[in-house]
């Protein structure tokens, strides 16, 4: 059995996260998964959050930026014999929608234009054909539910999100007849495992991950203590 987290994020990247890159797989590891998902924030604000690092910065540089904190996990987790996997959270500008993505390339985003000054239906047009779009956390403060026919799928269990909030997205994601993921989005370390996948597959690449992601042959980690 193969447990993957499909939620993270890291230091260096997002401000209110405090786990380095190279911390995330092993606190990982060693709570029993055998792979993690690095899902940054892309939100429109970054260049707010780190003004001295992309400040004039061109397209290029601003994707070196987003994906150093990924490509250092990745770097311990081949160390490590540990897959690490390519993922993002997104959200367009003007809105606080967010939206988990697997399947994404570096070369996607290199190629793409900035993500976030998109709307999800530009996204939509231009993302990979086997990329998978879920809604995070559909049911917190403010948000709005997305169209479900515009998702692959929705988080339904959220480890930083109220139980509560969770039941109303495993409710809607069935009447919609939507995919389900779980995931820690772990920020801090009393965040981790509080969610995630069990497989009986052995998932080592981002294809791999996607093709799991696409069969429904996992089970949910869901959060069930009181917030």
């Amino acid at each position: 059995m193969m447990r993957i987290e499909t939620h993270t994020h890291t230091g260096n990247i997002d401000i209110v996260a405090t786990i380095s890159p190279e911390d995330m797989v092993y606190m990982n590891r060693d709570i029993g998964c055998g792979g993690v998902a690095i899902t940054n924030h892309y939100f429109p604000y970054l260049e707010e959050w780190y003004p001295e690092k992309l400040k004039g910065i061109d397209h290029a540089g601003y994707i070196d930026f987003y994906l150093e904190a990924y490509r250092r996990a990745k770097a311990v987790g081949e160390k490590e014999n540990f897959p690490v996997f390519l993922g993002i959270e997104l959200r367009f500008r003007g809105k606080i929608n967010d939206y988990l993505v697997y399947g994404l390339t570096e070369e996607f985003l290199y190629d793409s234009p900035r993500l976030s000054d998109l709307t999800l239906d530009k996204f939509l047009e231009i993302k990979p054909s086997d990329a998978l779009v879920y809604q995070a956390h559909p049911f917190r403060n403010d948000m709005e539910v997305t169209d479900p026919k515009k998702l692959f799928g929705v988080e339904v269990s959220n480890g930083s999100t109220d139980p509560r909030r969770n039941a109303m997205a495993e409710a809607w994601a069935a009447v919609w007849g939507l995919h389900r993921i779980s995931g820690s989005d772990c920020h801090r370390p009393p965040q981790l495992g509080r969610g995630g996948i069990l497989t009986m597959h052995d998932v080592r690449t981002d294809k791999e991950l996607v093709e799991l992601l696409k069969s429904d042959e996992y089970t949910l980690i869901s959060r069930v203590e009181p917030k």
